[in-house]
């Protein structure tokens, strides 16, 4: 019915939420499709649509007064309410109440799910009900049951910060807040981070309201508890925003020690950090290097601070960003906390350098590992299983990085953390891609980025972008990219400057490609092998010499890798064929006959037949070919 509406097919979530809020009477659900059609998906989904809203406004008005009143408490305790705590928290005798319950069950708008429960028969009818009442009436219903739930049902913490949020008392305020922060610790122990992020925003909403002059300490140290939430999360956007607002008022309080403690509060495993995101700003890195070397905060604060600043300059000095991880793991030793030492070793086995990553990482991660299983943390648990399939990756391991994928999935899916199961399907889209399975990759990659977009991860279009270019431009069809790397060129600057002139070279348009500045080195992340391939692309389509021979020294300690593996997002081809091709242009042939051999069989260890029939037709054409050798300077 709601596809026949809506003249298209409708998704299946919201389909699932009309389903859920009309209980499938057919009125309600055309109304509501109609709602939809006409206004959005998030409006249909949160609103009663108009005629619906009459009709129940009709039969509301035939209820006796007692129980419009009755129905109106159950609307504000919720979709569902125990008859105790109604007969306890209304105006009227208990007679009265349960008179007024029997005639809104006999008129079809209360049922009764279980003993002693009443509940609407549609959230449509709650919601009308709802949104009827005044907001004084509101108000003190709200204040009404939040006193009685605080008596009868202490451990209730949810429902006590909402009613109390919603009370429009002052002097609740603060119990509101502290019972949404409750709440929200309850939410983070069962994993529900989204949960618990909803719940410090309200508690950091309803501070601001009662208290027109904040006061710092205690703003921050509730952004503090947001951004650590969202972190979990994933919605790294979002946390993003918290980390500058509450810098904002550290600094402006002049307090290092509140700018120190923020920093900190975001340092749980997440998505990886993006280069789409931008690099710091010179402000912001001054602090981070200021604060670091601050020998009054005590050691778990400059440890997590060192952390920051490790994921603030990896991608630009890599030196400085090992000399940090490695005395945020000093501090993290000396500490002992499990969750300071976990993260400042995830943090050392992910900056390796990529030569290395095979032979230096395992250690770290073993160690990581358990620790992960002692102390019961999840996410590091999950951590450990993406970074073996990073270092299968840099071994030409398919079957190892799948099999590190599928358990880190499981996880993923057990502890909620969607935001891994993003990162588990783009490696699954990448394996399809290098074994020539293209549909099936670009499925994977529309999926990871779904899940990056319902977390709100901030390059949440990394995923579907990324993928698709790697994608086309070894399908050779760079052409129907060109739109996209221009305006993510245009939008973003130097993150993608390299693919932006390799398309435009793919396309014949040198000099174009030629005009597009790009930073001199490769950034060291997780799109390292990927650039470092198209740079190789680049210098050979642009016939430039002196790059062709810096490149080579560059390639060389990585050329038994497949480009792009070893980040576990997206792949190119064998960086030994891109080392041939240099060799090629600068005229040493046997290096680049050899390169090309050793290209074929990295293709064949993950069973990329077409790379590894490039690597061959590569290789005879140059056999073809008379010898000719070019010196250069180095």
């Amino acid at each position: 019915m709601v596809d026949a509406v809506c003249g298209a097919p409708v998704d299946e979530a919201t389909v699932t939420a009309l389903a859920e809020r009309t209980g499938g009477n057919p009125f309600y659900v055309w109304e509501s499709a109609r709602l939809l059609a006409s206004e959005g998906a998030l409006v249909a989904v949160s609103d009663v649509p108009q005629g619906v809203r009459d009709v129940l406004r009709r039969r509301l008005a035939l209820l006796p007064p007692d129980a419009r009143s009755v129905l109106q408490l159950v609307a504000v305790a919720g979709l569902e309410a125990d008859v105790s705590l109604l007969v306890d928290a209304a105006d009227m005798d208990e007679d009265s109440v349960l008179a007024g319950l029997d005639a809104a069950v006999a008129a079809d708008l209360l049922s009764e799910p279980g003993p002693g429960r009443v509940r609407f028969v549609h959230a449509l009818v709650r919601d009308t009900v709802y949104t009827d009442l005044s907001g004084i009436r509101r108000s003190r219903l709200h204040d009404r049951i939040a006193r009685e739930l605080r008596h009868h049902r202490p451990e209730d913490v949810a429902a006590l910060a909402h009613h109390f949020a919603r009370s429009g008392r002052t002097a609740n305020a603060e119990p509101a807040v502290e019972y949404a922060l409750r709440a929200a610790e309850t939410a983070e122990r069962r994993y529900a981070h989204d949960v618990a992020v909803d719940l410090i925003q309200q508690a950091l909403d309803t501070h601001a309201a009662a208290t027109p002059d904040p006061d710092p300490d205690r703003t921050v140290a509730l952004l503090e508890r947001l951004l650590g939430a969202q972190v979990r999360c994933g919605a790294t956007d979002a946390a993003r925003r918290t980390r500058q607002r509450a810098i904002g008022l550290a600094v402006r309080a002049g307090r290092d020690d509140l700018a120190a403690a923020v920093y900190g509060a975001g340092t749980e495993p997440s998505p990886w950090r993006s280069r789409l995101e931008g690099f710091y700003d010179r402000a912001a890195l001054a602090r981070l290097e200021r604060l670091s070397r601050d020998h009054t905060l005590d050691g778990p604060t400059r440890a997590r601070v060192l952390q920051v600043l490790v994921d603030a300059v990896a991608a630009e000095d890599a030196p400085r960003a090992l000399e940090a991880a490695r005395i945020l793991l000093e501090l993290a030793r000396a500490d002992g906390e499990p969750r300071l030492l976990a993260s400042a070793l995830m943090t050392s086995a992910r900056l390796l350098p990529h030569e290395v990553q095979g032979s230096a990482r395992t250690p770290l991660v073993d160690e990581l590992r358990r620790l992960a299983r002692q102390h019961d943390l999840p996410a590091y648990r999950w951590v450990c299983e993406h970074l073996d399939s990073m270092t299968a990756a840099t071994r030409n391991d398919p079957a190892a990085v799948r099999r590190h994928t599928a358990e880190g999935l499981r996880l993923a899916h057990r502890y909620r953390m969607l935001w891994a199961q993003g990162i588990n399907l783009a490696t699954s889209a990448m394996l399809a891609a290098v074994a020539g399975r293209f549909d099936e990759a670009e499925a994977g990659y529309a999926q990871a980025d779904g899940l990056f977009q319902r977390v709100g991860t901030h390059h949440a279009t990394g995923p579907r972008t990324l993928g698709l270019w790697t994608i086309r431009l070894t399908q050779g069809r760079a052409a129907e990219i060109e739109p996209a790397v221009r305006e993510l060129h245009a939008a973003v600057g130097a993150p993608v400057a390299v693919a932006h002139a390799l398309v435009l070279a793919r396309l014949g348009r040198l000099d174009e490609a030629r005009d597009v500045p790009y930073p001199p080195r490769p950034v060291t992340d997780h799109l390292y092998g990927v650039e470092l391939d198209y740079r190789c692309q680049l210098a050979v389509l642009q016939r430039d010499f002196d790059t062709a021979a810096m490149l080579i020294t560059d390639v060389l300690p990585v050329r038994e890798q497949f480009a792009g593996t070893a980040g576990a997002a997206y792949a190119t081809r064998p960086l030994a064929h891109a080392l041939a091709d240099l060799y090629r242009l600068v005229g040493e042939e046997q290096a680049a006959a050899d390169a090309y051999a050793l290209a074929e069989r990295v293709a064949l260890a993950w069973g990329a037949g077409h790379h590894a029939a490039a690597a061959r037709r590569a290789a005879a054409e140059l056999s073809t070919r008379p010898a000719r050798r070019r010196t250069f300077t180095t």
